[in-house]
């Protein structure tokens, strides 16, 4: 009996040491990790003159987590690496399978790091696998090339560049579809304490800008370079020297004609801006007809997008909050022209002194005349024969009309008026509006004397029923 119970133990033995050496250990197999690749900064432009390639070097957060997941089993292995060094490549030990990997770096809208996303798979079915991580990334980067003039740089309103130690350039990571504005802010000594430029971020491209002192005439001109390729823009922005302004362009991207009035810069276009100068976007309509009913804003600032209906261009109008708001909605630098500004102008048309305060003045200087577009009558119908319009100022006014308070079967609203013969801006005044207008005929105010311009102000109606044109000035 003793030396069977040994036979069977044995036996049990035996057959468990079978089983233990049948029994395989996965297989496992080693990843290596040598870089991390971010698709190109490539964007083209259509307006692209000039194609390069960035050779920024980007710079990440000091840390950041692979995830790897099994898709088999569900399993996740974690590596923790640094994306600024792969000086020695980093590994990680895995079972055999097929694995998806993910790493993701998030950011502010604006920047020090560049943030991304890497999402991928890969089979590991041998020993040994090298790869290359493929990252993404929503944003695109602006770098200004350090200067002595440059007393500190900034965008959007409130935030620092960054100031990389040994680099020739300050810089800062933007998320793309951003409406935003430079600010460049210059030492005591130069003529005007900061210039703005408008821009609009896309991902993928590298925005540099940086100043070019031209000694002849005291200049400083900023080039844009949009890198992948380059999107080459030149911009000139006077600093102190004598050289004209010729065109501004808004945060839109909407460039305007200039006209030197006097010592004035005046755009002579009315304003086409859906941006302020900050970045912020306004609430836009585009009334379907000649009335809007009252209901249709969620914000006290709006505009209207309306179609000429004899050039079939879109007009632009502007509420009286949007002329009021101190975030501009003109280019950056410039500004909603003001009464102050607007009798400047007239002064300069030969307005007597004693007429700046009345509703009419500079009809028997013509000083209409002088603002009207040559082609007012062309393009609008007759005009009255007393006009002689010359537009010596190049100001180039049309009559676009403008929306004012109405009550018709609609209820309370707004009723698009005198779209072919008379012209509308705003003119704030301190803590107060005022309204200029130039006309052709068909006004109630003085349809007899034509040449005149007119200003008006709160004892001139409902004034928070107005939606105007806008022209800005150069600060």
């Amino acid at each position: 009996m003793k030396n069977s119970i040994l036979v069977y133990a044995f036996l049990v033995l035996l057959m468990n040491s079978c089983v233990q050496e049948n029994h395989e250990e996965p297989k496992m197999g080693l990843v290596t990790f040598s870089n991390v690749v971010l698709q190109d900064f490539d964007n083209y432009s259509p307006n692209s003159r000039v194609s390069e390639v960035s050779e920024w070097n980007h710079i990440f957060k000091d840390q950041a987590t692979l995830i790897f997941t099994d898709k088999a089993t569900g399993n996740e292995y974690t590596l923790e690496y640094n994306p600024n060094d792969f000086s020695d490549a980093y590994q990680i030990q895995l079972p055999f399978g097929e694995y998806t990997v993910f790493s993701e770096v998030t950011g502010r809208s604006y920047d020090e790091f560049l943030p991304f996303t890497i999402e991928g798979e890969f089979d590991l079915d041998e020993t040994s696998l090298d790869l290359t991580l493929q990252g993404t990334t929503d944003y695109g980067l602006v770098t200004v090339a350090k200067s002595p003039l440059i007393r500190a740089v900034g965008i959007g309103g409130e935030y620092d560049f960054f100031d990389l130690e040994g680099s020739p350039l300050l810089y800062i990571y933007a998320k793309k579809d951003r409406s935003t504005s430079l600010f460049i802010y210059l030492t005591d000594d130069q003529p005007f304490g900061e210039i703005g430029k408008g821009l609009t971020i896309d991902a993928y491209n590298h925005y540099h800008f940086y100043l070019k002192e031209t000694e002849s005439q005291g200049m400083v001109n900023f080039i844009e370079l949009a890198i992948g390729p380059f999107e080459y823009h030149e911009d000139y922005f006077e600093i102190g020297g004598n050289e004209e302004i010729t065109s501004v362009t808004d945060v839109d991207g909407n460039e305007y004609k200039v006209v030197k009035i006097g010592d004035q810069y005046w755009m002579a276009e009315n304003l086409r801006a859906t941006t302020y100068c900050d970045g912020t976007p306004l609430e836009t309509f585009m009334p379907p007809g000649i009335t809007m009913p009252y209901g249709f804003n969620e914000q006290p600032d709006y505009a209207f997008i309306k179609a000429d209906r004899y050039t079939f261009e879109n007009n632009y109008y502007y509420n009286r909050e949007v002329a009021r708001n101190e975030k501009n909605i003109c280019p950056c630098n410039w500004h909603v022209s003001t009464d102050e500004d607007w009798m400047e102008l007239e002064r300069y048309l030969g307005t007597p002194e004693s007429d700046l305060y009345n509703r009419r003045r500079g009809y028997d200087q013509e000083a209409a005349d002088q603002l009207m577009a040559l082609d007012w009558p062309d393009i609008y119908g007759e005009v009255p024969p007393e006009l002689n319009i010359t537009n010596s100022t190049g100001f180039t006014a049309y009559p676009n009309g403008r929306w004012i308070y109405d009550i018709d079967e609609t209820g309370e609203g707004l009723r698009w008026n005198a779209f072919s013969s008379n012209a509308w801006w705003w003119s704030p005044k301190e803590d107060s509006l005022r309204m200029r207008s130039v006309q052709s005929g068909d006004f109630s105010v003085s349809p007899e004397e034509p040449s005149a311009i007119y200003r008006m102000g709160s004892s001139d109606g409902l004034q928070d029923g107005h939606v105007l044109s806008i022209r800005c000035v150069k600060d």
